[in-house]
């Protein structure tokens, strides 16, 4: 006679498990998972993303695979090349992207996010009374500041434009930077192409 667990594994309706197996196996995969979490409005090619994460093509195109027959990820060849984007139409991805986040870490994942931001120099979260801050500099146009506000929205689960945001071009900054640090509480700095927190923090 089997064992409760022996038969709890074998059920069909916990099939799930096997996805849940498939879902945590590849460190590969976590890493995919974390870019596509970071950037959910994105869609992504093979190449795209195996530059970004410094990864071989083929480890890459594996994963999606994977993870495209699992239900996590939706992909569609567009021109030349395939995409890639989350599919948050499965009840269980948006779930499976609040763990990514809890996991990893907000500001990791945050810093995922921002480092594509076009022209951004560096980034830093502060918080006052559990209110967050997000401070840029750099030469940002507003489409991408607007994804800069978007993407940390999402990622710390704040309604849309509730984010404070503050914005410094690379001179104001350079000027008045150690003004504005003394007004941040416990800031973490985020990304620092430019090495402009050097010194601050």
């Amino acid at each position: 006679m089997p064992s409760g667990r022996a038969k709890f594994a074998s059920t069909a309706q916990f099939s799930g498990l096997d996805t849940l197996g498939e879902l945590f196996s590849s460190r590969i995969r976590a890493s995919v998972l974390a870019y596509l979490v970071a950037r959910e409005e994105g869609r992504f090619s093979l190449t795209e993303l195996s530059r970004a994460l410094d990864l071989s093509v083929s480890s890459v195109q594996h994963e999606c695979y994977k993870l495209e027959r699992l239900g996590v990820l939706k992909g569609r060849r567009e021109g030349a090349s395939r995409r890639y984007w989350l599919d948050r139409e499965q009840p269980f991805v948006p779930v499976l992207m609040w763990l990514v986040i809890t996991v990893v870490g907000q500001n990791q994942v945050l810093g995922y996010a921002l480092q594509d931001i076009d022209g951004l120099h560096g980034a830093a979260i502060s918080y006052r009374d559990a209110t967050p801050t997000l401070t840029l500099v750099g030469t940002i146009g507003l489409d991408q500041l607007a994804i800069a506000q978007q993407r940390s929205e999402k990622i710390l689960d704040l309604p849309t434009t509730s984010l404070n945001v503050a914005f410094y071009d690379p001179a104001t900054w350079s000027a008045d930077r150690h003004a504005t640090v003394r007004d941040l509480d416990s800031p973490q700095v985020l990304v620092d192409h430019k090495r402009v927190f050097k010194d601050l923090f």
